[in-house]
């Protein structure tokens, strides 16, 4: 499913924001990530666990970030934590087939691409 898809226009989207509005407002993000991951899920839905992996250690590090604020301990490692993570899951998934095409040609090997 694509924003532009007739099924997005007049099913998901309308039922996204009746559901968003008729829920009490304390649990109107929990609505917007369940349709968020259902909208992801559509199109892939092999990636739901990273999805759910990334969701939540960015949750639990900007919690760790606030408590950091709140007790005035340094808040330089969580925050380059969470840099990392997210760095490093986007230049694994942007970047290793063309690093397993790399290291194929250079040392003539064979490895096999794994699609991601």
């Amino acid at each position: 499913m694509v924003f532009s898809s007739l099924i997005f226009l007049f099913v998901f989207l309308p039922a996204v924001l009746l559901s968003y509005y008729i829920t009490p407002r304390r649990y109107r993000n929990v609505i917007l990530f369940a349709a968020s991951l259902f909208f992801y899920a559509w199109g892939e839905p092999v990636y739901i666990l990273l999805m759910l992996f990334s969701t939540a250690a960015n949750y639990t590090l900007g919690l760790l970030l606030a408590g950091c604020r709140v007790k005035g301990r340094k808040a330089r490692p969580v925050l380059w934590a969470a840099v990392l993570i997210n760095v490093g899951l986007l230049c694994f998934f942007k970047y290793s087939a063309f690093l397993l095409q790399t290291v194929n040609f250079l040392l003539g090997t064979s490895l096999a691409d794994p699609g991601l």
